[in-house]
């Protein structure tokens, strides 16, 4: 796959196209039917999106929450088998960008094709509509796609994932949900209850509710189960700010400095406070056993 990361003025192609565009957080079920029909024979397929999300630069919020980071979103646009992955810096001088200047670069790229969503809008304050792109370019637009006559939308899975929908929000997304973050040092808690935890420095994520969490944890390509919980730990070492930290079975490497992707599989239980260390450390056992069990389900199952 040809990627290209840079001013959206700046990208250059040869061949003819048939482009999809948007955001594409998550890339949902809805997400990639648009990018499997950009597959014609006379033309190379393509995808275009943006970096940072728009929210962040036209509302100025810094804290936007998504639900897939930029390098798992090239790596699934990858394995769908597109030609090219155009990713537009995003900023305010783009946010200006007019819709002739936008159509104008669509040219330059050669595109033949467009296949978009039924509310895609283009240019400076949304000014640009798909009749405008119908003077330049075939274009083809395909309905919502609907699941139990619900539009599915990257809005609508987050609110699914905020109020622990795990099941839904992955029949939507095509695949479990699932974050990636740094380890970084904590307070080491974990060791005096003879389970280390690796807590994690995480993008603007979702975040299913607080509580313990049967996850895959993925670490150099290799998979291990784990425990993780979010929350503030009101047993010991409350914290003011939410943490995420995981417990990583039949694993015993260091890992500060380390990526980490999450994968969500089941919700054990809500995040409480025990009323002693020795009563905490019984029902983080019986997490780990829940763990266990959940696992060599999932083994059998596959």
């Amino acid at each position: 796959m040809d990627l290209q990361h840079k001013r959206f003025s700046d990208m250059t192609n040869d061949k003819p196209l048939t482009l999809t565009i948007g955001n594409f957080d998550g890339l949902h079920r809805g997400h990639q039917l648009l990018i499997m029909n950009t597959k014609y024979p006379d033309t190379e397929s393509a995808l275009l999106t943006f970096a940072p999300h728009p929210m962040k630069v036209l509302r100025n919020m810094k804290d936007h929450v998504i639900i897939m980071s930029l390098e798992k979103k090239i790596e699934i646009v990858k394995s769908l088998g597109i030609d090219h992955m155009f990713i537009a810096e995003f900023d305010k001088e783009m946010a200006q960008t007019s819709k002739e200047a936008f159509i104008d670069q669509l040219k330059r790229l050669n595109v033949k094709r467009l296949v978009l969503g039924v509310d895609f809008r283009f240019g400076s304050h949304a000014s640009g509509h798909v009749e405008d792109l119908r003077k330049e370019f075939e274009v083809i637009v395909l309905d919502d796609v609907v699941h139990q006559e619900t539009r599915i939308s990257t809005t609508y899975i987050k609110d699914l994932l905020y109020s622990g929908e795990l099941a839904r929000a992955e029949l939507l997304l095509g695949r479990p949900y699932s974050i990636e973050g740094v380890v970084v040092h904590g307070d080491k808690v974990g060791r005096t209850l003879g389970m280390p935890t690796a807590n994690l420095d995480l993008e603007s994520y979702v975040l299913p509710p607080n509580g313990v969490y049967y996850v895959d944890v993925i670490h150099k390509g290799i998979m291990y189960p784990g425990a993780l919980n979010i929350g503030y730990n009101p047993t010991i070492n409350y914290s003011i700010k939410k943490r995420v930290e995981v417990y990583i079975l039949n694993f015993n490497q260091t890992l500060y400095g380390d990526k980490l992707e999450i994968i969500f599989r089941q919700y054990l239980r809500p995040e409480k406070q025990f009323e002693s260390k020795e009563k905490l450390i019984v029902q983080l056992m019986k997490d780990i056993e829940d763990v266990k069990r959940f696992s060599n389900k999932s083994l059998i199952s596959d």
